[in-house]
């Protein structure tokens, strides 16, 4: 019955990981949804991934998405965590699919973490009706972005910050045990509780490391900041996710986590500006009042399916 409904009457076709690949490169995704990620977790994961595909009527692809279980879409929140893969780090707050945005069509699958860059092409998507979920995204360090004196503040701040003897440097100069291990102890440092999953995040940069992003800032030569980011391109915007980060207390008089993050917001808009794309720098969902800050909060959709 899914199948003549998803076929025959949806038209979408059973496709391939190249199908869904092309999509991704022709319209764009997020790091979640990113075929070389979904490949990752497929590797290591009973995952049963399915593909779909919608062609035109010259065969050209207009848009895919990949299935797990047959019943969740791939990098839904129900699914992961069915799968056990929490301690893989990746945002599971929105998805971004990779369909043309003039397509119209319907997605028989349930969701309730859809981003507002798919709302005008999946017609049975809803933003009204889903217990006002939300993912905050940064704003930019354009005219339309942070105030005059709010840059200037955090610039005041990062020349302090190097005058002191502050260092930065970019994550990718560090090796993935080197940086997961600066990660939880800054991690633990910020929040007093300890990570626990050292071998997943070190596999993660192993074998994804051109995805990773951001700034480890020293101090005294010690590491006193670092945000866990990840960084997935699309034909028309960067998206970055901020997953968690820590810093070193006490050195809060120079506000290293105020400094990293203004760091890293400023090094992916001057990345996305040189590029000519938007900048999507996600803080997740609305969790904490200092996001408000930073960010504007977008709604995330949901799916209706049978």
């Amino acid at each position: 019955m899914r199948y003549f409904l998803t076929s025959k009457i949806l038209k979408w076709e059973v496709g391939t990981e190249v199908d869904y690949k092309q999509c991704h490169q022709l319209y764009g995704g997020s790091f979640a949804t990113h075929p070389e990620v979904l490949n990752f977790l497929h590797s290591r994961f009973d995952c049963q991934p399915q593909y779909y595909v919608r062609r035109d009527n010259n065969g050209k692809l207009l848009g895919s998405y990949c299935t797990w279980r047959r019943n969740h879409l791939a990098g839904d929140t129900k699914v992961t965590k069915m799968l056990d893969m929490e301690y893989y780090p990746f945002n599971k707050d929105e998805l971004i699919l990779p369909i043309q945005d003039q397509l119209s069509v319907i997605i028989p699958i349930k969701s309730k973490i859809l981003s507002r860059i798919n709302a005008n092409a999946i017609l049975n998507s809803c933003f009204k009706m889903n217990s006002q979920r939300g993912i905050c995204i940064a704003k930019g360090c354009g005219k339309n972005g942070f105030s005059s004196s709010t840059k200037n503040s955090r610039n005041r701040e990062l020349k302090r910050f190097i005058k002191a003897g502050g260092e930065i440097k970019d994550q990718s100069e560090l090796s993935p045990e080197e940086l997961v291990s600066l990660y939880f102890e800054l991690f633990f440092k910020r929040w007093n509780k300890h990570h626990t999953n050292y071998d997943q995040l070190v596999d993660m940069l192993k074998n994804l490391r051109s995805f990773f992003f951001g700034h480890v800032l020293f101090i005294d030569g010690k590491p006193c900041a670092f945000q866990l980011i990840m960084k997935a391109e699309s034909p028309e915007w960067i998206n970055f996710d901020y997953i968690n980060g820590g810093y070193d207390t006490t050195h809060k008089s120079f506000c290293p986590g105020t400094i990293v993050t203004w760091l890293n917001i400023q090094s992916a808009y001057s990345l996305c500006e040189s590029l000519g794309k938007k900048m999507r720098y996600s803080f997740g969902r609305p969790t904490a009042a200092y996001k408000n800050r930073w960010c504007v909060t977008e709604p995330v959709g949901r799916i209706l399916s049978l």
